[in-house]
């Protein structure tokens, strides 16, 4: 989903949105230890991370990275910045 699918919620809701920025690309890995560092540093993109839940598909991955193959993945993100409307700019 992207940011702007949320826009007419947060008006609706009454905020006043700053910042909306949509973004797509590509996300590069060099090794396996790379995505795990990455993955425990943002705890919300996969919930109940760890080296031990998810072994197989970090070793299929490391397999992966042995036969050449880059560990390159598509990704979107967005960020939202919305701020509850002073009292002031609610009077104007």
């Amino acid at each position: 989903m992207m940011a702007f699918c949320y826009v007419p919620r947060l008006q609706q809701a009454g905020l006043t949105l700053v910042t909306v920025h949509d973004w797509s690309g590509t996300i590069s890995f060099a090794d396996v230890g790379a995505i795990v560092y990455y993955l425990k540093a943002i705890p919300w993109l996969v919930p109940g991370f760890s080296v031990t839940t998810h072994a197989p598909y970090l070793q299929q991955l490391q397999r992966r990275r042995d036969r050449g193959e880059p560990l390159v993945f598509t990704a979107k993100h967005y960020l939202i910045e919305a701020r509850k409307p002073t009292l002031q700019e609610g009077t104007r």
